[in-house]
């Protein structure tokens, strides 16, 4: 008997170890980045599988620049991090016209340029960015948002020097 209890708890242990690696409710993100021409842009594409519609925070999924850190940017390789030096903008909580709609089975995608946003080291280096999206069901729970599985990408920049101030 505690052979077959043991074994059952070390499957049911399996499983969520699984299930904690898989999304569990139909909304994933992909981060893309490219680096190009002096600029970094990522891309984020939220996939919505499920059968409600969800609400994305304009600010972050529709917005064409940062307003605050909302990604974390290492240096390849290491743990050193790239600080946000971009403005940081204080709001009054959000209200249902700070969301886009994503429809069930729709997907959308919006392309941020961080270049001027993190303090990226001169020269040319390899990054690791990440990002941990999330999303509302309703628009009449705000204060209720679902996090998505985190996305992470690596890129190389060439970040230029800055000329020495005189």
């Amino acid at each position: 008997m505690k052979r077959s209890l043991a074994g059952v708890l070390m499957l049911m242990a399996l499983g969520l170890a699984y299930a904690k690696d898989k999304p569990m409710n139909g909304v994933s993100e992909k981060v893309a980045l490219a680096s190009r021409e002096g600029k970094v842009l990522v891309t984020l594409t939220v996939s919505n599988k499920t059968a409600q519609p969800i609400y994305l925070w304009k600010v972050t999924y529709a917005s064409k620049q940062l307003f605050g850190p909302e990604f974390e940017i290492s240096v390849a390789g290491s743990a050193a991090p790239v600080n946000y030096i971009g403005p940081v903008v204080k709001r009054a909580p959000p209200g249902p016209d700070d969301y886009v709609k994503v429809e069930p089975n729709g997907v959308h995608s919006n392309t941020i340029d961080i270049t001027g946003a993190y303090d990226f080291l001169p020269g040319k280096h390899r990054y690791r960015l990440s990002h941990t999206g999330s999303y509302v069901l309703s628009l009449q729970q705000l204060d209720n948002p679902v996090a998505i599985k985190p996305a992470s990408a690596r890129f190389t920049h060439t970040q230029e020097a800055q000329p020495a101030e005189q």
